[in-house]
């Protein structure tokens, strides 16, 4: 496992809360890489990375929860269905936030796919199957998702999310 992090991570001094742990004073900016092995496994160390990740951009709610789901739904594509959970394959997620909002680029080492013949979830002969629901969601809960597929270089994913704006 690889794990790179560039950025202001707590901007300001920070604070600390009631049971020791630092946290910012205010959103911040950054980027943070990791490549980590094609397991699913790995989902819970890229929950919590993608849960820390959207609360520096500040991000809240929401759109965290968001940003979370849609996270692990393209990185469990990527080792299922990109790398067929090949151990020797690797599954690289990029984080990139200031505040308000997040970019997270997934990349697998897979063939990549026709994203045409991508089943609609939502069609009724489609809706009890037990798989088939990722990109629907993605798409659903992101405000951006764009996939790349150059021709043996595996798919990247990209996804954007803004945080929803101040109320009045």
């Amino acid at each position: 496992m690889r794990i790179s992090h560039r950025g202001n991570e707590l901007a300001g001094s920070g604070k600390r809360t009631a049971t020791g742990k630092h946290r910012a004073s205010r959103p911040s900016s950054g980027t943070e890489e990791l490549v980590l092995p094609s397991t699913l496994e790995s989902l819970e160390k890229i929950d919590r990375v993608t849960l820390r990740v959207a609360k520096l951009a500040g991000l809240t709610g929401e759109s965290v929860d968001s940003v979370a789901i849609a996270v692990i739904e393209a990185v469990t594509n990527a080792i299922v269905h990109g790398n067929r959970k090949s151990a020797s394959k690797t599954v690289m997620i990029r984080y990139g936030w200031k505040p308000g909002s997040i970019t997270v680029t997934v990349h697998d080492e897979g063939e990549g796919f026709d994203l045409s013949c991508v089943f609609d979830p939502t069609d009724p002969v489609r809706c009890m199957a037990c798989s088939g629901r990722g990109i629907f969601i993605m798409r659903q809960v992101m405000d951006t998702v764009d996939f790349c597929m150059p021709k043996g270089e595996g798919t990247t994913v990209t996804m954007t999310k803004a945080g929803e704006a101040p109320r009045s």
